[in-house]
């Protein structure tokens, strides 16, 4: 927390009563300067830090300091606001309300995959492009676009798989466009996520609702406990807890409880809420009966063959800053491949160890990163865990033998869980950026940072979630500044289940904040793991994938930190 506001003022100290008479005064004048000369002096050799880090990491971490500069921090960057962003989706916001009744609406059963130019058989690296024709349920042909369409292509026997671009022609079609990256049978898969109806109704129940989620906040102090509503947006006639970043713009509040102070909140629980009323209709458009619904293709699997004897491979090594293509990869033999630079087979222990010496990585955001701490935990036998403690419970395992420190710390509000999380200590991870100091050596080591969230975010407005982009996009470019050698990696979302409580936590919304998170970052020395693509072209619809899809995620991160395994 940021503000206590019921803690007691601290400033300043009480001095000596002025006497009556001039001369009293006079030694009492003298005897202050003394004293702020004194201060100044020892402030000048001590160099007092003005923040320290929030955990003592062992002999691997050290406490960060603040560089003295002359002036605020001057990013070298365009500075972006969350209307920039907003503008840059609009193309993919709906933007009237065309529904008029469930009948009316695309259809998966009534569409059609087409394929475009088709043959006998192509080439490994030609581009197969699939043109999808949505019908409502009457079978009319649709007129306009914004359905939320999934596809990829896979060969289940090689265990071979890639997503497709997904074009919009904002007619009632779509075009598919595939690159195939393998030889051999290769199958196309469409899926309607959602129609363009249901995406209206996602949409506007989204756009500045704070309501869908709720918290209750338990205040603890020896042995009373008092509970209250907290949230991001509380009305202002009653008393209030306010947790504040003003700084950063960042807000949270607690009705303030009956005797307890602000001060001792202890942790949160998230809960929902009945949510916006719909209608029976729009209700029926986003039951799960009516999600992910294949659309029927008119072909069968292509067949793919080599036509030359050489395949083209990336030949650029995985840094950051590279623009992601999409598919950004591929598929074969359950091993993630990169489509734009070098991947390395970083999956043996031997190899990870071999690239994680003498570094220090440190996770922080959701639980989907919070998996990739999990992975190498189990997989290197010497990186042992050593406690969760400091700010939010942050979990800390060494290799002392081969120096290696992995800290994972999750992000602040908002949560969406089902357990109380103690919130002591927790801080914004952009808050958490300007306490770590990260240095590489002269050989090109490096420590690495790496940053995910957005599905807790699903729940509240996007404008919500870029604000908080924004801010960490400010804390990223001051860390380069004081370390540029080290890696930041944003992970983007992963898709999630299709049960989930689609008016909270719908892929679409996964979706847009992905198309964010590009904008925000894109511009950055920053690399971006498409967990999205990975997942989508696995059809791993899991919040949290199964370990082959950790593992090649993790291998692609190293591939940015470590060329060669």
């Amino acid at each position: 927390m940021c503000a206590k506001p019921d803690q007691p003022s601290t400033e300043g100290t009480s001095f000596a009563r002025w006497g009556s008479s001039f001369s009293m005064k006079k030694i009492s004048f003298i005897f202050v300067c003394f004293i702020i000369l004194l201060f100044l002096y020892f402030s000048k050799i001590h160099e007092w830090p003005s923040v320290k880090i929030l955990l003592d990491l062992q002999s691997h971490t050290r406490t960060a300091q603040t560089h003295a500069t002359e002036g605020p921090f001057v990013t070298p960057y365009k500075e972006m606001t969350v209307e920039d962003v907003m503008s840059s989706l609009q193309g993919n916001l709906p933007t009237a309300t065309n529904f008029t009744s469930f009948q009316s609406s695309s259809s998966a059963r009534h569409s059609v995959a087409r394929l475009e130019q088709p043959r006998a058989q192509f080439c490994v690296g030609d581009t197969l492009n699939v043109l999808v024709e949505m019908r409502d349920y009457r079978g009319r042909p649709k007129a306009y676009g914004g359905d939320f369409i999934l596809a990829r292509i896979h060969s289940p026997k090689l265990q071979a798989s890639a997503s497709g671009d997904v074009t919009d022609l904002h007619n009632g079609s779509y075009r598919v466009h595939f690159t195939l990256f393998w030889p051999g049978e290769v199958q196309v898969s469409v899926l309607l996520i959602h129609p363009s109806e249901a995406v209206q109704v996602l949409w506007r129940t989204r756009k500045q609702n704070y309501n869908k989620i709720a918290y209750t906040g338990t205040f603890a102090s020896g042995s009373k406990t008092e509970t209250s509503l907290c949230s991001f947006r509380l009305p202002k006639n009653r008393p209030l807890c306010e947790y504040k970043d003003e700084e950063q713009g960042e807000y949270f509040a607690c009705v303030r409880p009956p005797t307890l102070p602000c001060s001792s909140l202890k942790t949160l629980y998230s809960y929902n809420t009945p949510g916006p009323s719909l209608t029976k209709e729009e209700t029926r458009l986003l039951a799960r009966e009516n999600i992910a619904l294949p659309i029927r293709n008119n072909f069968s699997a292509v067949k793919v063959i080599h036509c030359t004897v050489t395949t083209q491979r990336p030949t650029e090594k995985c840094v950051a800053g590279m623009k992601s293509p999409f598919p950004s990869g591929y598929f074969f033999a359950n091993r993630w491949t990169s489509s734009f630079c070098q991947t390395s087979s970083f999956l043996s222990e031997d190899a990870i160890n071999s690239c994680l010496m003498g570094r220090r990585l440190y996770f922080r955001g959701d639980s989907t990163v919070h998996q990739y701490y999990y992975y190498l935990e189990k997989k290197l036998t010497d990186l042992k865990f050593q406690g969760s403690f400091g700010p939010c419970l942050s979990q800390l395992a060494v290799d002392s033998r081969r120096n290696i420190t992995v800290h994972y710390m999750k992000h602040f509000t908002p949560w969406i869980s089902a357990h109380h999380i103690p919130v002591n200590g927790c801080v914004y991870v952009s808050r958490d950026l300007e306490k770590l100091e990260l240095i590489g050596d002269g050989d090109g080591r490096q420590d690495a940072v790496v940053i995910s969230f957005g599905q807790h975010f699903r729940a509240f407005p996007l404008e919500f979630f870029i604000h908080r982009l924004l801010n960490l996009r400010r804390a990223i470019t001051q860390l380069q500044a004081r370390s540029p050698q080290t890696l930041v990696m944003v992970k983007l979302e992963n898709t999630r289940e299709l049960n989930s409580k689609v008016l909270c936590l719908s892929d679409w919304y996964g979706y847009m904040q992905n198309m964010a998170q590009r904008k925000v970052f894109g511009d950055l020395k920053v690399a971006l793991l498409d967990a999205w693509d990975i997942t989508v072209a696995a059809n791993t619809f899991a919040v949290h994938p199964h370990e082959i899809i950790v593992s090649n995620e993790v291998a692609l991160f190293l591939s940015h930190l470590c060329h060669h395994p």
